[in-house]
């Protein structure tokens, strides 16, 4: 099948980038015929190995003018998303974030309504809407008042992401690019009172704003900026536990990535994170600073139960691959060709 993977602004290392990188990937080997759109593309600002695979850079009249030659279209992004305006009937948009600013229906600036309606509208002709989780899902009907197609989760890279040597608990780890929406200022301020234990952050900013996260930070805190995929793995190996707390995010790629590398995760009750990390069995999901506190104290010093959660984080995480995200989306093309599929969507 021909498939066009399509993303518009691809310059960060972010959970879409990487869905569109790895999705890519394993449709390839499954002898589809997968080829990427995309627009704002920086190779130095995200993953190497697009620039690996087949690809079209595009600008951005492209989205709203283009018809394109595949037999199903999946959109990856808000801009990408627009190409159901022509393609309707062969488009699938797989939902990685509802949080750009346009949404926010207290936006009143002229530009902001106009593209909230031309958003709507290309959501309405999506032959299929798909979230990444149904935390999306729900996000989506209060949006659009359209319900989800399918439900296909992103995935995780089992051979690449696992568990290191046991050591001794050096720092936690907390994975995302330096934004508001990602949490940070939440776990800076609980790390005020975790002097015992290192906070190692991984995610890159504008020079800028990296110096003002940097004076906002308590000491202990270390900023290690982005790596690359085995810098990454090395940095989520050697950690004791990691730790997230972003506002409401949609699915969340890094947990599943510490949980694949064996590391019991204290994230916040909120978003995507509830439909990957196990309470009370992978590590825990708190809602408040005094319980984050208290429950990353007792996974640093009871090495036990830190080691029997990295054990379930890891065989947790084995249930979502790449692999199994790619029959999802596979049912999703067979639908947007008229036939129905064989492979579960969520």
């Amino acid at each position: 099948m021909r498939i066009a993977l399509a993303h518009s602004h691809v310059n960060t290392f972010g959970g879409g980038e990487r869905s569109v990188l790895e999705l890519g990937r394993v449709l390839r080997a499954r002898h589809h015929e997968a080829r990427l759109v995309l627009g704002g593309y920086d190779p130095a600002a995200t993953y190497a190995e697009l620039a690996q695979m087949p690809h079209t850079r595009v600008g951005r009249l492209y989205w709203l003018t283009a018809r394109v030659h595949a037999e199903a279209v999946l959109a990856n992004s808000f801009g990408a998303n627009l190409l159901s305006l022509r393609n309707g009937a062969r488009v699938g948009y797989w939902v990685h974030s509802t949080r750009s600013v346009f949404l926010q229906a207290r936006r009143r600036r002229v530009d902001l309504v106009a593209r909230r309606v031309i958003d709507w509208l290309a959501v309405r002709r999506s032959a299929q809407l798909i979230a990444n989780s149904r935390f999306t899902a729900r996000r989506l009907r209060g949006l659009y008042g359209r319900d989800a197609d399918a439900i296909v989760y992103p995935g995780v890279d089992l051979v690449a992401f696992q568990p290191g040597p046991s050591v001794a608990p050096a720092y936690a780890i907390s994975v995302g690019r330096l934004s508001p929406e990602k949490g940070l200022d939440r776990l800076l301020e609980v790390w005020r009172d975790v002097v015992d234990l290192p906070l190692h952050v991984v995610g890159g900013a504008p020079p800028e704003e990296l110096r003002r996260w940097q004076a906002a930070a308590p000491s202990g805190v270390h900023f290690r900026g982005s790596l690359t995929s085995t810098d990454l793995v090395e940095a989520y190996q050697g950690a004791a536990l990691a730790v997230f707390a972003p506002f409401g995010e949609e699915f969340g790629l890094a947990p599943l990535e510490a949980m694949a590398c064996g590391l019991p995760v204290v994230a916040w009750r909120e978003g995507g994170v509830q439909e990957t990390v196990v309470d009370g069995e992978t590590g825990f999901l708190v809602t408040d600073p005094v319980t984050f506190k208290q429950r990353v104290r007792l996974l640093l010093h009871d090495a036990q139960r830190r080691r029997t959660y990295a054990e379930a984080a890891r065989a947790r995480a084995e249930q979502f691959t790449w692999q199994q995200t790619a029959l999802g989306m596979e049912a999703v093309c067979q639908r947007l060709l008229g036939t129905p599929g064989s492979a579960p969507v969520a």
